[in-house]
């Protein structure tokens, strides 16, 4: 854990800074209060994306009682009523709650590199559970979560795959969407304990650091945009699914403090090697600032170092050299209302030790625009990249993308997508393709 040892004075002084302004800020309205339902908000509250297992259950349990859609009635409604009345005898028997998810997304590009493919598909699958076990409702419950995950592409190019090998694209077009080279993985499998009500959280076991690190519940390939480079701040050198710890001190409603140690060999394909002593290490300080509701998102500043991998190879979104970087997420709702969310991000690493050197991007949303007074839960969103590689040689890369989410049916969402990309980094084969994307998400 060299953290400490190699990160500025100046980024410690910013650090420290940025948390006592934060800390004197007076609580607002929307302060959690403690619940004595088990079924309540159970996340971690400042931290996650929407696929991060804090997230995901409250997620599909709050989108299952939403039922304004395009078409009222759901092809799957036999499904998701014979699914719902299973689940909820299984929590009342055990204590344990389960969700299931599949994405599925269809994409084609303009261009492509000579004989690449210029279209493909990828379905993904998650199903993930958390086992109330101790002090079930109190502040300071206790769950076992699980999160299992597959992916398939049907014997075609999957959209991460298509970005990557057919415009030689670093920003990427369609993240997670690729098929694993085994049937399923086990993602996540840690105990949590705490919640903001108690003022503290931790998780203890396999986590996922890029499901938790500089994570917005607006930003994920899910659910709103597609890109790798939209939806992951790869100037972090994130370790893959590993064992690892988690902590995180609610200094008050406007002010969190997370800390973050993993196993840098880590691997979601087996239990990677934390014998080796290589650490990936993180601390985070997340911020409200200027909020108008009271689920107004957190901004954050994220400080980290890598030991890198032991045989030096590149994982996830670690080249395997040791470096450190910082990166810095500003979100800010921008009505009254909380229905229009602006997003800043920009990051850099450093030792040529993450995927992505240097990156910078723009996102807006605009949640229920009222298209259509049948429609409810849509979001139309834009978003805007840069993104510079480590390696020598290559194009600072440039994507733009517009997209449109609706419920078609009752849990059942469909997302229009169309990307500009602009001087893929890897090629200079390509200088520009457009990028057509159909998703669809269904929730159990």
């Amino acid at each position: 854990m060299k953290l400490f040892a190699v990160l500025p004075v100046k980024w410690f002084c910013m650090l420290g800074y940025f948390v006592l302004m934060l800390s004197a800020l007076p609580f607002s309205a929307g302060a959690a209060t403690p619940t004595t339902d088990g079924n309540a908000e159970i996340s971690d509250d400042s931290f996650g994306k929407p696929t991060d297992p804090s997230i995901f259950l409250p997620e599909i349990r709050e989108r299952r009682t939403q039922k304004d859609s395009l078409f009222a009635t759901s092809p799957l409604s036999w499904l998701h009523d014979s699914t719902g009345k299973a689940k909820q005898e299984i929590e009342d028997i055990t204590g344990l709650e389960l969700g299931v998810v599949f994405g599925h997304a269809f994409q084609g590009i303009s261009e492509s590199i000579d004989d690449e493919d210029e279209e493909g598909t990828a379905t993904t699958f998650d199903l993930l559970g958390t086992w109330n076990l101790f002090r079930k409702g109190e502040p300071t419950r206790g769950q076992l979560t699980f999160h299992l995950q597959s992916r398939w592409d049907y014997g075609t190019t999957g959209p991460e795959d298509l970005g990557a090998q057919s415009l030689g694209s670093l920003i990427g077009t369609g993240d997670t969407f690729a098929e694993y080279n085994r049937a399923i993985v086990l993602r996540n499998l840690y105990w949590r304990q705490g919640s903001p009500e108690a003022g503290w959280s931790y998780r203890l076991g396999k986590i996922t650091s890029d499901g938790i690190l500089s994570s917005s519940p607006h930003i994920d390939s899910q659910t709103t945009f597609l890109p790798t480079g939209s939806v992951t701040s790869a100037t972090i050198a994130f370790t893959d699914s590993g064992l690892g710890a988690v902590g995180a001190l609610y200094i008050n409603d406007r002010a969190t403090l997370v800390g973050l140690v993993s196993d840098a060999n880590g691997d979601r394909f087996n239990e990677g090697d934390i014998s080796e002593g290589d650490y990936f290490t993180a601390v985070e300080v997340h911020g409200k600032i200027a909020p108008k509701t009271s689920k107004a998102p957190w901004s954050k500043l994220t400080l980290w170092h890598t030991d890198g991998t032991k045989d030096g190879a590149g994982i996830n979104a670690m080249t395997g050299e040791s470096g450190w970087g910082f990166f810095a997420l500003h979100q800010q709702e921008l009505s009254t209302d909380g229905r229009a969310i602006g997003i800043l991000r920009y990051g850099k690493s450093y030792d040529d030790s993450a995927v992505f050197e240097e990156q910078a991007g723009l996102q807006f949303l605009l949640y229920e625009p009222r298209f259509s007074t049948r429609l409810k839960n849509d979001v139309v969103g834009a978003g805007a990249n840069w993104v510079q590689s480590p390696e020598d040689g290559t194009r600072d890369e440039y994507n733009m993308e517009i997209f449109y989410r609706f419920p078609m049916f009752p849990s059942v969402d469909t997302t229009l997508s169309y990307q500009s990309v602009i001087n893929p980094a890897f090629t200079r084969e390509v200088d520009h393709a457009s990028v057509f994307s159909l998703r669809l998400r269904v929730a159990f």
